[in-house]
């Protein structure tokens, strides 16, 4: 056999296996630079490959598998796979999958689960949400941002900053500020809640000190802050509170308050800091006003208390620091606003 017969036996295999087969490659595999200078080229808005990769930024309908990009995929349809982009994925349908950018996520709904380093956003419904700053969606299991999560509805949220909702059937932790209109366990220094109690009180302790304080929260658990004056080294000094407490409700005028607090004192030259758990028996007197009184546990050096002076409950020293545990009482008087 001639080398040019043996040349032309050789193409017309070639090509009579890539007139088979170049349908299913071309449809399950997309390959590319940047769209459409890729495998699929100008059909790949309208095609659905299980594998995609693309050295800078991809176009597909639908995610069947896996898409990878060095800057930005973007999904006509919807996502059912992973996506992974060093800047952006967008969908414009919905992400049941897992996209991952560097910088943000965006689709229209989707149980999915969205990682950005940026902000992620979802204009329905979604699953769970983990960026390094915002998260917006009007549903979500769980939402976990740096700065500030939102959405309509959503089981839970955990944000450096500020948590929005309108109803959390779970809790909310935030750095700063939790609003919603229902929220029965926030967690934060400040809880906008609708449906919760917010509280202004006078209160004091048994070193003679007093605080004006906030407490604002749901049903169950709220923030604590406050300010007022205090005594060191017979000085009157700065006193300042922060702290969260726990409810237990026995009925409609007496409950239980459980709070942990951190207690400084300052003259601005000096700072004193001191740890406080508390249990303080609430009895309201009237619908706005409630009393509450009961004992703390305390932890610095050495005891400030005027009723339990030297009386320790453990106490530890050493030539590098101390540590002791003492007794305490405190007592209030809180208006609800």
């Amino acid at each position: 056999m001639h080398i040019k017969e043996i040349f032309l036996l050789a193409v017309s295999l070639v090509t009579g296996y890539y007139g088979m087969a170049q349908v299913p490659v071309v449809k399950s595999v997309h390959l590319g630079l940047v769209t459409p200078v890729s495998t699929q080229g100008k059909l790949a808005k309208d095609m659905s490959p299980a594998f995609s990769l693309q050295a800078l930024q991809g176009v597909n309908f639908n995610n069947k598998g896996v898409t990878i990009a060095g800057l930005a995929n973007r999904l006509y349809g919807s996502n059912r796979g992973l996506m992974v982009s060093g800047l952006a994925n967008q969908v414009n349908g919905s992400d049941k999958g897992i996209s991952v950018a560097g910088l943000y996520n965006g689709a229209a709904n989707g149980r999915g689960i969205q990682v950005a380093g940026i902000l992620n956003h979802k204009t329905g419904n979604g699953l769970i949400q983990i960026a390094g700053l915002c998260n917006f969606s009007r549903y979500e299991i769980l939402q976990i941002g740096g700065i500030v999560n939102s959405s309509q509805n959503v089981h839970s949220q955990v944000a450096g900053l500020i948590n929005i909702a309108r109803s959390v059937r779970g809790v909310q932790v935030a750095g700063l500020i939790n609003i919603a209109d229902s929220s029965d366990y926030p967690i934060g220094i400040l809880n906008f809640i609708k449906n919760g109690e917010q509280q202004i009180g006078i209160q004091v302790y048994d070193d003679a000190s007093a605080n004006v304080l906030l407490r604002t929260g749901g049903r169950k658990t709220y923030g604590i802050i406050g300010a007022g004056a205090g005594n060191e080294q017979r000085k009157t000094v700065f006193q300042l509170e922060a702290g969260a407490g726990y409810r237990i409700t026995f009925n409609q005028r007496l409950r239980i308050n459980t709070e942990v607090v951190a207690i400084s004192k300052t003259d601005f030259i000096f700072w004193k800091h001191t740890q406080s758990l508390r249990a303080l028996l609430g009895y309201k007197i009237s619908p706005v006003i409630e009393i509450t009184a009961g004992p703390a546990l305390n932890t610095y050096k050495y005891s400030d208390s005027r009723i339990f002076a030297d009386n320790y409950l453990w106490k530890f020293g050493s030539r590098e620091s101390s540590f002791s545990l003492t007794g305490g009482l405190t007592g209030a008087v809180n208006i609800s606003l």
